[in-house]
């Protein structure tokens, strides 16, 4: 069964915090800034209460996009473009585009994938842009009533949240796309080299079948796309050589055993997956639970 799941947080919401938003950001730091936001705004005697909310979420949106965007990954897309007046310079809405899809090209995402993110790039720009407005304290700005405090609110948190479930939904959509190709290399990575951990239990050794039952994207970089697949291998042990099997002095039996196998594209060529060096790894653990030695 093909699985895919969202981050979850077990932290207890501050009433108003987001949960998409709560469950993307890292512990410390990020989540600490995020609920000293909402306490901002939760302080209904201080006309500056949206003030401050602005200001902690326009510098948590930032933290965000740097982490989810290095800079000097975005300036290695081949898509990048320099739109500021700064040497090597990187607007929020290429720092956004990163965090979604990294170096993949535009017309991989929407053919392929079949995700439009333009609009939501787009409202998180604004987003920021209005919360820019509200740090400058002015007259305007300065107790704004309790409905328009709402809206801004929400509208603030939907854009964050629209560009966390994006990034979330083109990994789902690259692991559906490409989810054949990913268990076709692993089924190719398990009869093409000797397995190890297994070879060590028996004399020989027969993958009978590869079942791949996870395949998330860790992480999409300026040049790939990395991949992490879970199943179960079942192979065939035997003890002893054919002859000694036919003489009754050797054993055959067949065990499965949970794998993990590392994996990546380029880019440029998204189909085309190879396993990592030593990246296909297999837990036989359970083995020895059950026929190892006894414990003195």
């Amino acid at each position: 069964m093909r699985e895919y799941c969202r981050p979850k947080t077990k932290v207890g919401l501050i009433l108003g915090m987001d949960a998409t938003i709560a469950a993307s950001l890292l512990p410390g730091f990020e989540l600490q800034l995020y609920q000293a936001a909402h306490r901002n705004l939760a302080d209904q005697n201080n006309p500056l209460r949206f003030s401050n909310f602005a200001y902690a979420m326009r510098e948590l949106v930032r933290h965000l996009l740097e982490r989810l965007a290095p800079l000097d990954s975005v300036i290695a897309c081949e898509w990048y473009q320099n739109q500021t007046s700064k040497p090597n310079g990187v607007t929020r809405r290429q720092r956004a585009y990163f965090a979604v899809q990294g170096g993949l090209s535009d017309e991989y995402v929407r053919d392929i994938l079949s995700l439009e993110t333009a609009d939501i790039h787009s409202a998180l720009v604004r987003a920021i842009d209005r919360l820019s407005k509200f740090t400058h304290i002015e007259p305007e700005v300065f107790g704004i009533d309790q409905g328009e405090i709402d809206k801004l609110a929400t509208q603030t948190e939907q854009a964050v949240a629209d560009l966390l479930a994006t990034i979330s939904k083109c990994r789902h959509q690259i692991t559906s796309a490409l989810w054949d190709q990913v268990d076709d290399a692993v089924v190719f990575e398990t009869i093409r080299e000797t397995i190890g951990a297994i070879d060590e239990i028996a004399t020989h050794h027969c993958v009978d079948e590869v079942y791949v039952d996870k395949v998330t994207v860790t992480s999409i970089t300026h040049d790939r796309v990395m991949f992490r697949a879970t199943g179960m291998i079942g192979a065939e042990l035997q003890w002893g050589s054919n002859s000694d099997i036919k003489n009754d002095m050797g054993a055959v039996m067949s065990e499965s055993f949970p794998f993990e196998c590392h994996l990546y594209s380029w880019v440029t060529e998204p189909d085309e997956l190879e396993v990592e060096d030593d990246g296909l790894q297999v837990d036989t653990s359970s083995w020895y639970g059950r026929y190892g030695e006894d414990e003195a």
